[in-house]
């Protein structure tokens, strides 16, 4: 989950399995997904990707193959026997004996209120299409949604939206850091921080407090270059990512 993420889902041979749970839950903490984690959501099946965003909710291993997030799927009891063999045989005789065909992915079977609820335009757009739409996961959903930082949400349905329009991994990381350098001067890091890790009441108190109280101003000021710029040296990130 968020950091895990960045670790994982970036390497050149991406293993989940049954019991697999991924997550880029920052909305939560009043935060905004990092690591390079924009990249990967805004290039999802569909609008998954923004449902996985704004929700912070976990998806399943089988979901990860579906959205990009992971490669290969090996059941959970075969993991030992997995690991025996990539220290023997090496990684692709291993993934020939152990992996399997995932399992239909939850989420892309629900792609249809998915992709209608999450193409509004801004994040109440998106919640008020979610509580008019009949599938009980959609409000679910609107709930779950309800309960993140208004702030981070807006800003994470921009940032996603934008790492789509952008060629490479390196242009993403460069607008996640100075979303991330944003954060951690706002409000809501800290007092999300605070609730689920502190004082764990599980009751942040945000600042706007609602969606229609952010503005594009407040937004917009996530956006704008950090002090310095994050710079990648020649062959600092790998090709293939």
């Amino acid at each position: 989950m968020g950091g895990g993420i960045g670790i994982g889902a970036h390497a050149n041979t991406r293993v989940v399995t049954d019991t697999s749970k991924l997550a880029m839950p920052e909305v939560g903490i009043g935060f905004i997904p990092d690591v390079g984690g924009t990249y990967l959501l805004a290039r999802a099946p569909g609008l998954l990707g923004l449902h996985a965003a704004l929700t912070g909710a976990p998806f399943s291993g089988a979901d990860a193959i579906a959205m990009g997030f992971a490669d290969h799927y090996v059941h959970h009891d075969r993991l030992a026997d997995f690991t025996t063999a990539v220290v023997r045989d090496g990684v692709a005789s291993a993934l020939d004996s152990y992996a399997i065909e995932p399992p239909p992915s939850p989420l892309v079977a629900q792609r249809d209120w998915i992709d209608e609820c999450y193409a509004g335009e801004t994040v109440a757009d998106i919640v008020a299409a979610l509580r008019r739409h009949e599938a009980t996961a959609a409000g679910e959903a609107a709930e779950m949604i309800a309960t993140r930082s208004p702030s981070a949400l807006a800003v994470t349905l921009r940032a996603v939206r934008e790492a789509a329009q952008l060629d490479t991994m390196e242009d993403v990381l460069r607008q996640e850091y100075r979303v991330s350098c944003a954060a951690l001067r706002s409000h809501d890091l800290v007092e999300g921080i605070r609730a689920q890790l502190i004082d764990k009441d599980r009751n942040p108190k945000w600042s706007p407090a609602s969606l229609t109280a952010v503005s594009d101003a407040d937004v917009d000021a996530f956006f704008v270059p950090a002090g310095h710029e994050l710079t990648f040296e020649e062959d600092e990130i790998c090709a293939d990512v």
